[in-house]
């Protein structure tokens, strides 16, 4: 009897553990975030409002996670720029499936980037201060890698 009470505590006590360790697939995205942090990538999870074709309503995106990287100094006279990787009416597209609230010059490596993650990322913000991505961490290491090539592309605009 004093077996089966010490061996029900032992299996009590490993699920217990088992039960608080992060998933798989948590480990991954920890994985993807600190990645991230070595290109001096700030992390955040957060949400996202993000316009209807008609840019009449928003719908607020939960559980995405943003990628920002700053600017050393704020740029003065800058306009705040969105990408959307679909169609809001009045904006310009950029390139293929992405559209921005104000035309501006891309590269064709960015662009290819752009399109290349088009299911990935759910909207870029470029603003005086910063460049935030924001995506659903939804790949690997490669993803994380572009991430880090667009979000210094679009560091450049002034």
């Amino acid at each position: 009897m004093t077996a089966l009470i010490v061996v029900f505590i032992t299996l009590s006590l490993m699920g217990s553990a088992l039960w608080i360790m992060p998933s798989k697939r948590e480990r991954e995205k920890m994985a993807l975030r600190m990645l991230a942090r070595k290109h001096n990538i700030t992390v955040q999870l957060t949400s996202v409002d993000l316009p209807d074709k008609w840019d009449k309503m928003t719908t607020k995106e939960s559980n995405v996670c943003a990628y920002h990287k700053y600017r050393e100094k704020t740029l003065k006279d800058f306009t705040e720029i969105k990408l959307y990787p679909y169609e809001v009416w009045k904006y310009e597209s950029i390139c293929k499936g992405w559209f921005a609230s104000q035309p501006f010059a891309l590269s064709e490596e960015t662009a290819k980037l752009l399109e290349k993650h088009h299911e990935v990322f759910v909207a870029i913000e470029v603003t005086p201060s910063n460049v935030s991505l924001f995506w659903r961490e939804k790949g690997d290491d490669s993803v994380v890698e572009d991430a880090n090539a667009i979000l210094n592309a679009l560091l450049q605009l002034r």
